[in-house]
């Protein structure tokens, strides 16, 4: 009986989720914490798949709705983009912190680009890298984007250069407060 209280528990967060995801998809919000606002980014030959997904849970069991992204088939670029950020002020030396949680079906862990671009993508306004992504458990990763050039729009890209699966969730950008010494 409790196995069936907990499977009617995770089919009414799975629908739930595609509620939320088919709303977001009609109304255009497009933030880094919402799956609606993520679309696939395959350049030069890549094959890449993203999907809602609601397993692996979080320690605990809490579900997830993470997104599952799998790189196919690697090109000159491939990975995810959420292409309309909030109206955005970007200002050259401005500091942003991305924070998300992340997980692999394998000890196998990814080096992961994120960007924020222009909308076309065709000039990049901050840029890093986190090397080691991944691992069979949830794990926290946060890291400092340094603007470099101006901008009021922009898309966030993150970009991997292997195959492989990976499961991101709770993403999100925030602008670094500044300190008394800057």
């Amino acid at each position: 009986m409790k196995a069936l209280a907990n499977s009617m528990k995770k089919l009414r967060y799975t629908f739930l989720a595609l509620a939320i995801f088919a709303l977001a998809v009609e109304t255009g919000l497009a933030l880094p914490d919402n799956p609606a606002s993520w679309k696939t980014l395959a350049e030069g030959g890549a094959e890449v798949e993203l999907m809602l997904d609601s397993n692996p849970p979080l320690p605990g069991g809490q579900d997830t709705n993470s997104l599952r992204l799998t790189i196919k088939q690697t090109g000159r670029r491939s990975g995810i983009v959420c292409a309309d950020m909030e109206e955005i002020n970007l200002e050259p030396g401005q500091w942003d912190d991305l924070s998300f949680n992340a997980r692999t079906d394998t000890q196998k862990t990814f080096a992961l680009t994120v960007s924020l671009e222009s909308p076309d993508g065709k000039k990049v306004f901050a840029r890093t890298t986190l090397p080691e992504v991944g691992g069979t458990e949830w794990a926290h990763f946060s890291v400092a984007l340094h603007v470099r050039q101006p901008a009021s729009k922009c898309r966030m890209v993150i970009a991997l250069a292997d195959t492989g699966t990976i499961w991101l969730n709770d993403l999100s950008v925030v602008l670094r407060k500044a300190t008394a010494n800057h």
